[in-house]
């Protein structure tokens, strides 16, 4: 094999990689997001389940005490989130004008997704889990 056909090749296996990596750090929608998201900080431990249909599942324990709370979260922009009025407050977290959580998705590399809440940057961060 010359080169020439060597770095051809090359060339063409960096534009499929991109191409893959770029389709995953580009996809902000529910499916995508969606998946349990755990903050710990504060004394607090707050389980968070998005699922795909917009609708969530909040376990927060604090102090020995776990209260839980269901409710619906909407992505506006290409990575800012909001969550319904059922959503527990958790320490250092600023809602916005309506009384609502809200927040940013980040992602690592492009590819590990994590939950901002605000105010932001620097609000409680939510990091995803990928396995049981």
């Amino acid at each position: 094999m010359t080169n020439f056909a060597r770095a051809g090749c090359g060339i063409l296996l960096f534009a499929a990689l991109f191409g893959v990596w770029y389709s995953v750090a580009a996809n902000y929608d529910y499916g995508a997001l969606a998946g349990t998201y755990v903050f710990r900080g504060n004394g607090e431990t707050c389980t968070l389940y998005l699922r795909p249909d917009r609708t969530f599942v909040q376990e927060l324990s604090r102090s020995g005490e776990i209260k839980k709370s269901q409710g619906h979260w909407d992505r506006y922009g290409e990575s800012h989130v909001s969550f319904s009025d059922e959503f527990l407050k958790i320490s250092g977290e600023e809602m916005d004008a309506a009384g609502q959580a809200h927040g940013e998705f980040d992602k690592l590399l492009g590819i590990f997704p994590t939950l901002v809440l605000a105010p932001l940057p620097d609000g409680p961060r939510f990091h995803k889990k990928w396995f049981r």
